[in-house]
């Protein structure tokens, strides 16, 4: 496994229009940076914080970089004809995809705070502010990490399977800008108890929407009722854990059923 996952990271470097698109992505985030320079590192950190939501947007990008189009490329057939196990093939591409994806988060990361931070802004901050513009942050990237991990997943598993390409790349911004909005504003009044079932099943999912820690659907709300401060981070987790879960596990089983030609 560990040998296919480096031969997948190494066959995404060769992709230099990738990697060159990439790049642009990386610059035009430390210009995003650079318009905050300034500003205190308390401000800086509030717009990376709205800032992370781009994650959910590059997720299928990243997603195709590694596993869209080798069928079209032929490469897929060779590896089932060489003998390749299927759930090798397919985690694999999709390992290469995350652990691609945690360097690319880091690196845009780095990027941001290059451009919105200077050495006299950091050095000026009483040590305590310092502190907790820190903590802050760190506790924004393990709340988006999972969520991102998520995002990856249902891409990867849409550009895997579905052809063709096409209708992947679609799917997965009509679900990302249109689905999940739908998801967390529905409200049906006036229909009994069907009205009452379906209204039920939406405050179920919304927790788990991927977007749900960037936009208010009332969780917040929730989770204060209850005085659960660690609600936040520990639904990010359980988000990606089972979007994760469930389009690998769906991924496989259709992947197994394919007809490879």
């Amino acid at each position: 496994m560990l040998n296919y996952l480096s031969a997948e990271l190494w066959r995404m470097t060769r992709r230099r229009t990738a990697c060159l698109g990439w790049g642009i992505y990386l610059l035009l985030t430390f210009l995003t940076g650079l318009t905050l320079r300034g500003n205190p590192p308390s401000e800086c950190l509030l717009a990376f914080r709205n800032f992370m939501v781009i994650g959910l947007y590059v997720a299928f990008p990243l997603a195709d970089w590694a596993g869209g189009g080798v069928d079209r490329a032929g490469s897929l057939t060779n590896e089932v004809s060489f003998g390749l196990p299927r759930l090798r093939i397919y985690l694999g591409k999709l390992s290469a995809a995350l652990l691609v994806g945690v360097v690319l988060f880091l690196l845009t990361t780095v990027a941001f705070f290059l451009g919105a931070l200077t050495p006299e802004a950091v050095l000026g901050t009483a040590g305590e502010e310092r502190q907790l513009v820190g903590v802050g942050l760190l506790l924004a990237m393990c709340n988006s990490l999972p969520r991102y991990v998520g995002a990856v997943s249902l891409a990867y598993f849409l550009a895997f399977t579905l052809r063709p390409a096409g209708v992947g790349t679609v799917l997965y911004y009509l679900y990302i800008t249109i689905g999940e909005l739908t998801l967390a504003a529905v409200r049906v009044m006036d229909m009994g108890v069907m009205g009452h079932l379906i209204n039920r099943l939406a405050e179920t999912v919304r927790p788990f929407l991927l977007s749900n820690t960037y936009f208010s659907y009332g969780t917040e709300i929730a989770s204060s009722a209850r005085g659960d401060g660690a609600w936040p981070l520990g639904n990010s987790w359980l988000t990606g854990a089972l979007w994760m879960g469930l389009t690998t596990g769906l991924g496989l089983l259709l992947f197994r059923r394919r007809e490879i030609r």
